[in-house]
Parts: C-alpha cells; structure tokens; sequence
C-alpha cells in the first residue's frame, strides 16, 4: 500500500511539471539544449532541485493534512501574504487549466480536424468525471499518461539515437556557463506550479515517508523525460530553430506512427497538468469558501469560454512573476525547515 501511493504521488508530481512547453520540446530547448551537452548537467541539477522541491512540499503537506495552499502557506508567510499569494494562485490555477483545455483542443482540431469548442467540452466534461473521484482519479489518470509519455518518448528517442548515429557529430557554440543560471530559472518557473497541487494532497496518506519516495519518483521520471527531450532536440537542433512544436517537426521525419506518437505524448502532457491545477483550483475554492469539493469542481467549466482567448501574453507576464513568488515561498519553507532542525539540536 506504502509503494502504491509513493507511486501514485510521484506520478502526480511528475505529471503536474509535464506541461506542453515540456513535451513539446520547446522549453527543454529554451532552457537546456541551447547549452549543448551542458544542457544536459542543467537537466540533472534541475531534477535534483525537484526532488528537494518536491520532498520539502509534500512532507510539510503530509504532516499538516493540507487540503490547499492556504493550510501550508498560512504558518509560514502570515495572513497577509498568504492572502495575497492564494488568490493569485486561484487565479494562475484557472488560467493554466484553460490554456491546457486550449492547448489540447488546438492540438485535436490540427491533427484530426476535430471541432473545437466541442472538444473543448467534452475534454473539461472528462476531466470533471475523473477529479469527481478525488485522489482516486487523479492518481489512476496520471499513472496511466504518465506511463504512456514515458513509453512513446523513450520509442521517439530510440529512433532519433539510431538516425544520429549514422550523422556526424552536432558543433554548436553554447554559454558553458549559462546552463547553471538557466536550470534554476526553470525550477524557479515550475515551483508554483508544484506548489499549487502538492499542497492539496496533504491527506493523501498519513505517512511522512511516501513523500521521500513520492519525490523520489517524480524527479527521476523528470529527469528521464527531460533527458529523453534533451537528446531528441540536441540532435535535430538546426532544424529546430524558430519552429513551436519542435517534437513533432521531429517526429514527422519518421512516418504518421511516431508523429502520432508524438500528438499522443503532447496532449497526454497537458491532460495531465490540467488534471493537477483542476484539482487544486477545486480544493482551493471548496476550503475556501466551503463549499462541497463535488461542487466545485463543476466550476472547471469556467474554462471552456476562457480556453476560447490566447493566452500567449498571460504566460509571458504571469509565469514569470509566479516564479519569483515561488522562489519566495521555496525561500520561507527550506527556511522553516531549518529553524525546526536546530530547535531539535538545541
């Protein structure tokens, strides 16, 4: 039972940090292959930091029984602040569920022809049934889209590793030095993300030792993927530049079964970011105002009309400064934690 839910963590954790920008290719070429072989060492030190990330978070929240941020938050940073960073966080919750609603009905409408504000609801209509179930259904979905983004990008990378073995090696003039700055950038962007589901798993389970495990998990599936990406833009890396999907540039080299592959593991990655913000926009809402968590789940449906804009400039103003406001919170609980070891010593 203990194994089961460190998995079932885990693969929350490493679904939630698996967003589009991830799977498609383009943030692991923004932040890691723009460093050539470097980029790979920024890979490493960011899973790292993912696990201390995600250790710290979900210990913090096992041992509270967090149902939000709010619970983990409030002790830490004061009324005020937390006042300020929980309803920016409900608000960065419902905007990223909606670009991921948006995103996974512009990639069916593309691929298939599908129409898409049908899609659109059917997907939320989905994604309300699953999260009805609470940990159940988030677990059991993400476990599944999980596995199947490990599988079709190990298959995607195994072609590519055999197709650059017959090319010559790649020479890029890279920042040797940039790749360090540049993994804690992108932890630093991902942290509130981790933040805003973490903390309402809190009653997941009663034992302090599934969060070693459950980090444990997530960081190395990420790092695995990570990697995986990694070498698949690295080796296709001319070709890439200036394209937005750049794994399925990658994959139509290779015939419709990787190319589907690839449609597959990109809206498996944002199925499942959804499912983590969805979740911790209900809880947050239904903590909050106390209404009943089957309630307000329905509330994801405010993302169907909001998944019909662009979001474009919402993520670029907004992700940045949750990634300060998450730098800080990271700040306030290795800070906490620190504090609690020595009045132990003492």
């Amino acid at each position: 039972m203990n194994f089961r839910r460190k998995i079932g963590l885990g693969a929350i954790y490493m679904g939630t940090l698996i967003g589009a920008g991830f799977a498609s290719g383009q943030e692991i070429i923004s932040f890691f292959t723009v460093y050539g072989k470097h980029g790979l060492l920024g890979i490493g030190f960011a899973s790292i930091l993912f696990f201390v990330l995600g250790y710290l978070i979900l210990k913090q929240s096992i041992q509270i029984r967090s149902q939000c941020l709010r619970d983990i938050l409030l002790p830490i940073a004061g009324e005020r602040l937390t006042l300020l960073f929980d309803t920016t966080m409900d608000v960065f919750c419902l905007a990223g569920y909606s670009i991921m609603l948006s995103g996974c009905g512009a990639v069916l409408e593309e691929s298939f022809n599908f129409e898409y504000m049908y899609t659109i609801v059917v997907l939320c209509t989905i994604f309300v049934w699953t999260l009805s179930k609470e940990f159940t259904g988030l677990e059991e979905l993400n476990k599944l889209l999980v596995a199947v983004i490990l599988f079709l990008t190990i298959l995607i990378g195994l072609t590519c590793i055999k197709d650059y073995v017959k090319s010559p090696a790649i020479n890029m003039e890279v920042d040797e030095k940039g790749w360090f700055r540049s993994s804690v950038l992108y932890v630093s962007y991902n942290t509130t993300l981790a933040l805003a589901v973490l903390s309402a798993l809190g009653s997941y389970t009663n034992e302090d030792s599934v969060a070693l495990g459950a980090a444990t998990i997530g960081a190395s599936g990420i790092f695995a993927t990570g990697a995986l990406m990694w070498f698949i833009t690295w080796a296709n890396y001319p070709q890439l530049l200036g394209v937005q999907v750049p794994l399925l540039r990658v994959a139509r080299r290779y015939g419709n079964f990787l190319f589907l592959s690839s449609v597959i593991v990109l809206l498996s990655a944002m199925m499942t970011t959804a499912l983590g913000l969805g979740f911790s926009f209900a809880k947050s809402l239904s903590q909050k105002f106390g209404i009943n968590y089957r309630r307000a789940i329905f509330l994801l449906f405010l993302g169907v009309p909001l998944a019909k804009y662009s979001f474009a400039g919402l993520i670029n103003k907004v992700y940045p400064l949750l990634g300060k406001l998450g730098i800080i919170f990271a700040i306030l609980l290795a800070t906490k934690q620190v504090f609690k070891y020595l009045n132990r010593m003492i």
